[in-house]
């Protein structure tokens, strides 16, 4: 069964749920700050699960009288809270975790603390998996985000769990406690979510202030262009912008004086649905001209 955006989204956001709450559980039980920054990563999931739910619903809505363009940008926002959030979080866990190195507080109930975050990673690389899966699909930047977030969770869950065993077995075979390690590796965790936030700054941001789309797809658009062209007509002043999941693009054909406008029409109109076939969630509006002595700036003379 193939599972929709805000389906997807959905079982994110119970999945958050879940593991934060059980984390911060036994994060609080056992005194760990590694697992109660993994319950703050969790948690910064969840938010972000919320706002991907909201913006996947919000962004499938058709276009309407104040939004004649869509609502598909609502994605690229959330995506720049969700890094916002996750700045936030971060300067926490490093806080708390220095001030946890100060007072030298002691973890226990370790093995708890470990079959938790087992259980963690177990279920955040099942859902991921999925999100991943159907982002590229949709090509939702929001659950692209959303799936990041648990990878991330994922490989910061091994990191717990390789520190928290470390200090079980110092302590219980050979005498030596290393509780220290605790906040450290929480300190990693914070940088490493530091991270997630930079890329999904980079990748979020540039289509709040309307970049063209990326190179690669681009490209797949002018030869798209070209190869249905094939002579009979030449472009110019191409311009494309990306917008969640949509990719706008716009456009002049230059026909020689003597076409005949429903030719031209029929031309363009045919391309048209071309390239909107062959690029996902693609709008393209082409402007009809004669030809000029030069083609524009953007294009290469044919």
């Amino acid at each position: 069964m193939k599972l929709t955006k805000t389906q997807a989204a959905g079982l994110s956001v119970f999945s958050n749920l879940s593991l934060t709450l059980f984390k911060l559980a036994v994060g609080i039980i056992s005194g760990s700050m590694s697992i109660i920054a993994e319950a703050a990563h969790s948690g910064v999931d969840l938010i972000a699960s919320c706002i991907a739910y909201f913006s996947v619903r919000v962004s499938d809505l058709p276009p309407d009288r104040e939004h004649p363009y869509g609502h598909s940008k609502i994605e690229n926002i959330s995506g720049v809270l969700e890094a916002g959030l996750i700045f936030m979080v971060s300067i926490w866990i490093v806080y708390e975790a220095v001030h946890k190195m100060q007072i030298k507080a002691e973890v226990t109930n370790l093995p708890i603390g470990i079959g938790i975050m087992v259980i963690s990673l177990l279920a955040n690389v099942a859902v991921s998996r999925v999100l991943y899966r159907i982002a590229r699909r949709t090509r939702s930047i929001a659950l692209e985000a959303d799936a990041a977030h648990l990878w991330s969770d994922v490989l910061t869950s091994g990191g717990v769990i390789v520190t928290l065993a470390a200090i079980y077995a110092g302590r219980r075979f050979f005498g030596v406690k290393l509780y220290l390690l605790d906040p450290i590796f929480s300190i990693i965790i914070a940088l490493w979510i530091l991270g997630i936030a930079y890329r999904l700054i980079v990748k979020s941001y540039p289509a709040l202030i309307d970049e063209r789309a990326d190179a690669k797809l681009e490209g797949d658009i002018i030869k798209t262009i070209e190869d249905f062209c094939a002579g009979r007509c030449r472009y110019h002043k191409l311009r494309t912008r990306q917008s969640g999941p949509r990719v706008y693009v716009d456009f002049h054909l230059q026909f020689v004086p003597d076409t005949h406008i429903e030719d031209a029409h029929k031309f363009s109109h045919d391309l048209k649905k071309k390239i909107e076939h062959d690029i996902f969630g693609a709008e393209v509006i082409v402007h009809l001209e004669p030809y000029e002595d030069e083609p524009g700036p953007l294009e290469p003379k044919t």
